[in-house]
């Protein structure tokens, strides 16, 4: 039987963040970082870092911008590491960059509207990254793009409501991109009593009034916890039962399943992980990292380790962990 673990790492690196993104480039043997948000809204990095098992190391502060909620992937065919959007205080970005394992270099301004809290994976078996939903602000998406390595192309236009904040990851045995969870916030007309007080009555007599109907608007926030896949051409959804409702938390492919921890609902902040075989979610553990959101994760398959950096709970965290399985051998 394999038990899955956690072991921390180093704690020296990359600053504390929370929103920063992760991918590990497999013809580099590297894990690589970029970007995410400091402690305060005005505090946002353009930093540039590798993992590479043991130790940290910054390599640039030269090419896209400073920003969170960014999505970032591998292009294993090409060997570039993508970057799409994110934000910066108030500014959502639309800008697509590569970094070849040297250099950041800007390849397009051009394709899905500026946004941030999208997610980014690479589908091998088409050779493209693929980029869902994410939100800019006011408005919550729910488009499909793919890149090809030249050109933005939007895809499927049906699929899984529009959110933010959701977990995304390829897996290459079954052909599906995963897509799970995340938050959805919308502006309802609501009707409300209120008191209303009569400008009649002098001093002395008692306040008088009626009751008047208004119309109010509210935000509705809704946190998901639904799966869906994509083959290709066609989202469907495959369960609806599983972690429960959150957005933040990290997924990665491990090769066999998909491997999601942490996330945040209004209340809570989670440190529990979870399994999806295709089939069904299985809950593994809660030893590990300390509860958190919004921190980076991505698996090395060369080490076959899962890779977690940072993110936001009871304070901001810069520490490194790492999660493997490991057989138990029979007594």
């Amino acid at each position: 039987m394999a038990q899955l673990l956690w072991t921390q790492k180093q704690d020296v690196g990359p600053a504390a963040r929370s929103d920063v993104a992760m991918v590990f480039d497999a013809a580099r043997s590297r894990v690589v970082l970029f970007g995410g948000a400091g402690g305060s809204t005005a505090s946002v990095f353009n930093d540039t870092w590798e993992w590479d098992g043991e130790n940290w190391t910054q390599y640039e502060d030269i090419g896209p911008a400073p920003r969170s909620r960014h999505g970032m992937a591998y292009d294993s065919k090409r060997g570039r590491t993508v970057l799409f959007g994110g934000s910066a205080g108030n500014l959502n970005l639309n800008d697509t960059w590569e970094w070849d394992g040297a250099a950041w270099t800007q390849v397009a301004d051009t394709g899905p509207s500026a946004r941030g809290g999208h997610a980014m994976t690479y589908d091998s078996a088409r050779g493209r990254v693929i980029l869902f939903g994410g939100d800019d602000g006011q408005s919550f998406f729910g488009d499909t793009w793919a890149w090809d390595g030249a050109t933005w192309t939007q895809e499927a236009n049906t699929g899984p409501p529009a959110r933010s904040g959701h977990g995304t990851d390829y897996d290459n045995l079954r052909d599906r991109v995963v897509v799970v969870d995340g938050i959805f916030k919308s502006t309802v007309q609501v009707q409300v009593q209120v008191w209303v007080q009569d400008s009649s009555g002098g001093w002395f007599s008692s306040p008088s009034g009626h009751y008047e109907t208004h119309t109010q608007q509210q935000v509705k926030v809704q946190y998901l916890n639904d799966t869906w896949e994509y083959d290709g051409s066609v989202w469907t959804r495959v369960a609806d039962t599983g972690p429960e409702p959150r957005m933040g938390c990290g997924l990665v492919y491990d090769g066999k399943t998909m491997l999601l921890f942490g996330g945040k609902n209004d209340t809570t902040f989670f440190k529990n992980t979870w399994e999806w075989d295709g089939k069904h979610w299985t809950q593994r553990q809660d030893i590990g990292p300390a509860a958190r959101a919004f921190a980076a994760m991505a698996y090395d398959s060369i080490r076959q380790r899962a890779v977690l950096f940072g993110g936001v709970g009871q304070g901001l965290f810069g520490d490194t962990w790492e999660q493997f399985f490991q057989v138990n051998k029979p007594a």
